[in-house]
């Protein structure tokens, strides 16, 4: 059964390690203003409402640090179909899942690892704006609506809409956090009349 695999000897795209580089270190940076968060403010100095939404964020932090280095991949439903079948061979007959099958099924598993972020990012915006009246829905959803495929830019590009989200959203929980909410840069057009599908 083939899932697409590179072949053995083709080299990785340093442009593309790079970015997985810089962008692994930017969500590690998240995921210490995280747990900086957790380990100074214990349960009692939070409210309800804002453990559930840190317990959110985190779930998110955690997809997106998982798919950074998934995200060298182009999305097409074929491809998608394989991954998804070897995937689940896999879990199946080993009972496990490693990065290495991660990484050989990740025409499946970005999108998966990307969905499960925007998932608690929505989550989270929803219960912000109904429990503390905030209006965060407008500005921020776009930026989870975006499904990127034909392209590892546009799926870079997703992947760095959603980690804007998310440190935008810490920012609202932890204002005295370091942490820089930066708008991502729209990747250079490919000639496709549409990068993204909207959910």
């Amino acid at each position: 059964m083939s899932n697409d695999r590179p072949p053995k000897s083709e080299k990785p795209n340093e442009e593309h390690l790079a970015w997985a580089i810089d962008q692994r270190a930017e969500v590690q940076h998240t995921l210490l203003g995280l747990y900086g968060l957790v380990r100074h403010r214990p349960p009692p100095s939070l409210d309800d409402d804002t453990r559930y939404l840190l317990d959110l964020l985190i779930g998110a932090a955690f997809s997106l640090w998982r798919a950074v280095f998934l995200a060298e991949t182009v999305r097409d439903v074929v491809k998608i179909h394989r991954s998804q079948e070897a995937f689940l061979q896999k879990v199946i007959t080993d009972n496990a899942i490693t990065f290495a099958d991660d990484r050989d099924n990740r025409h499946w598993t970005v999108e998966y690892y990307l969905e499960n972020a925007k998932f608690r990012l929505v989550q989270a915006i929803t219960y912000a704006d109904a429990h503390k009246g905030l209006k965060l829905t407008g500005e921020f959803l776009p930026f989870l609506r975006l499904r990127g495929t034909h392209g590892v830019e546009l799926t870079r590009y997703e992947w760095e809409s959603a980690h804007y989200a998310l440190r935008a959203l810490f920012k609202i929980i932890a204002p005295d956090t370091s942490l820089n909410a930066n708008l991502p840069a729209l990747p250079k057009p490919t000639g496709l009349e549409a990068f993204f599908v909207s959910k």
